[in-house]
């Protein structure tokens, strides 16, 4: 049984939004204007696009490993935790093995340093719900990549009064400016972005 209930929360937990991310947030408008931005009308080939994809997977896979670890021993709010202070490592080693920058960034923040790339800003304004893959003005790669809520994930993101009370406390605990509650199955959570950094 607790085997199901950490398989039935990984989904939930990669989408929390960890303490520590790859990104700061952009302070000043300057530093937007001199950003890369997407170039219009230049598509990656599919090798890139397979190389950003193979990264978030593996961003993926072993987020979720770690996570079911924590879980089995001591359950979803330690899942928490352990995303808080271990996912950001954890996307910086995956960079460095695929030649990227890897994070996540959501609709609503749970944490407010999980703020998009500048050139992905206006795609997470308009609610990007299709995985995009584009070519910035200095010639790197990127994609922005979709989360879903699963009807899993509601025991993270769904209405507050339906959230477990261990998990509303650490959540609470850990991320006192949530706003990553409320959810509905099917609903856009956030995405996953990958940057090539050549």
């Amino acid at each position: 049984m607790k085997q199901s209930i950490a398989q039935l929360t990984v989904g939930l937990i990669l989408t929390v939004g960890c303490k520590d991310s790859p990104l700061e947030p952009v302070t000043s408008t300057s530093a937007i204007d001199n950003a890369p931005q997407i170039l219009a009308g230049a598509i990656p080939n599919e090798v890139e696009k397979s190389n950003l994809l193979t990264a978030k997977e593996e961003l993926f896979a072993r987020l979720s490993g770690r996570l079911m670890t924590a879980m089995s021993k001591s359950g979803p709010a330690a899942a928490i935790e352990v995303c808080q202070v271990e996912a950001k490592s954890i996307a910086v080693e995956v960079g460095k093995e695929a030649n990227v920058k890897i994070g996540r960034t959501g609709v609503r923040l749970r944490n407010t340093s999980n703020q998009p790339p500048n050139w992905a800003q206006k795609l997470v304004a308009d609610r990007a719900d299709a995985p995009v893959f584009a070519k910035l003005t200095d010639e790197r790669t990127v994609a922005l990549l979709p989360i879903k809520l699963q009807a899993h994930c509601l025991m993270c993101h769904g209405p507050s009064e339906q959230i477990a009370p261990d998990v509303l406390e650490k959540l609470t605990e850990l991320y006192p400016q949530d706003q990553a509650t409320g959810f509905s199955e099917g609903e856009l959570r956030g995405w996953f972005w990958v940057e090539s950094l050549n």
